[in-house]
């Protein structure tokens, strides 16, 4: 009975492939490690990390191997989304490349796949001090200010202008064809409310990729997501500024109509008075003229009637809301008075 074994992993076939690696500083260093670590199998993951593991450094110039194969494996976990493997393999392993320059920005892909996005923007950050032309090291500090802000940390408006203008650089003279670079580039424009160039951005991110590798679905539905999610923020920035808008429009209203009740209420104030105003002339002038002399009467009543026209000045002037002409109140304020005193003068003179 034959028994299939699998092939073992060729540890010494995959270090080759690590000779004459690019420089770390360029972006095709991380390109060429990425490609290897989609070349693994689960098995191949496993007895590389057990390799890394169990690895005493003895010749120096080993280090860099040793920090490209652990490179692959975080790239392999992070790639597969399998967050708690990637942790596991810093934890046993980051220790001894903590000097490396790229390794900062490993640490900012860790926290952000733990969603410890503070540490992820300060790490991206750091490693940009050294790697400032490195487009991988340039993108993930870009995409870590914008993914912070997508889930409401507070992020100033000056970070995200920072992001836009590092997203430009790497899209525009760096590597302009890298799909997921248009994408991080769509999200930064709709935080800065730019709706219709983000989802074009998008859109051009998901023509772009490369539909060969073997994470293509997996990234056309990370970038549909953010497309759906501009389209949504856009509807609730309009619904919210119609809504606003209406909601002013209302209280505008409710003004007008309380300011137009304050003014019937007084006009109908004013109204009552001048109608008390005539009863108390008419029930004056009636008790006046009991007993008195024609003459006498009459003067009485004109200090009745001045009195009254002042009366109901004074009212109009305590109750309106309306701006009335000052020189016609002067004027028949001035009669009034007029009246009063020559009426009085009069009576007098006749007693």
């Amino acid at each position: 009975m034959e028994v299939l074994q699998a092939v073992q992993f060729n540890i010494d076939g995959f270090l080759q492939k690590l000779d004459h690696l690019p420089d770390y500083k360029e972006r095709e260093y991380e390109v060429r490690l990425t490609n290897l670590s989609l070349e693994l199998s689960v098995l191949d993951f496993k007895d590389l990390r057990e390799w890394l593991n169990n690895k005493y450094l003895q010749i120096d110039n080993e280090d860099e191997k040793l920090f490209a194969v652990f490179n692959v494996l975080c790239s392999y976990s992070r790639r597969k989304k399998d967050t708690s493997v990637f942790k596991q393999v810093v934890e046993e392993s980051g220790s001894r490349f903590v000097g490396y320059p790229l390794y900062p920005h490993i640490l900012s892909l860790l926290y952000k796949e733990m969603g410890e996005l503070e540490r992820s923007i300060q790490s991206a950050k750091e490693a940009t001090i050294e790697l400032n032309n490195q487009v991988g090291v340039l993108h993930n500090y870009a995409e870590a200010i914008v993914h912070a802000r997508e889930n409401n940390l507070a992020i100033s408006d000056e970070q995200i202008k920072e992001a836009f203008e590092i997203i430009n650089r790497v899209t525009g003279r760096l590597d302009p064809f890298y799909a997921k670079f248009h994408c991080t580039r769509g999200r930064i424009l709709a935080q800065l409310g730019q709706y219709t160039e983000a989802k074009k951005a998008i859109l051009k991110a998901i023509d772009e990729e490369e539909s060969s590798k073997s994470d293509y679905s997996i990234r056309i539905n990370d970038y549909q997501y953010h497309l759906i999610r501009i389209q949504t923020s856009e509807f609730n920035k309009s619904f919210h500024g119609k809504l606003e808008s209406t909601e002013k429009s209302l209280e505008n209203q409710k003004k007008d109509i309380e300011k137009s009740m304050q003014n019937l209420k007084t006009e109908n104030l004013q109204m009552l008075g001048f109608f008390v105003a005539i009863i108390s002339f008419t029930i004056g002038s009636l008790n006046i003229l009991e007993g008195k002399k024609f003459l006498e009467s009459g003067l009485l009543i004109l200090i009745l009637m001045g009195s009254t026209v002042l009366a109901y000045i004074g009212f109009g002037m305590l109750f309106s809301v309306q701006v009335r002409n000052k020189l016609t109140t002067i004027i028949v304020s001035s009669l009034a008075v007029l009246v009063i005193i020559g009426a009085f003068s009069g009576y007098y003179l006749l007693k």
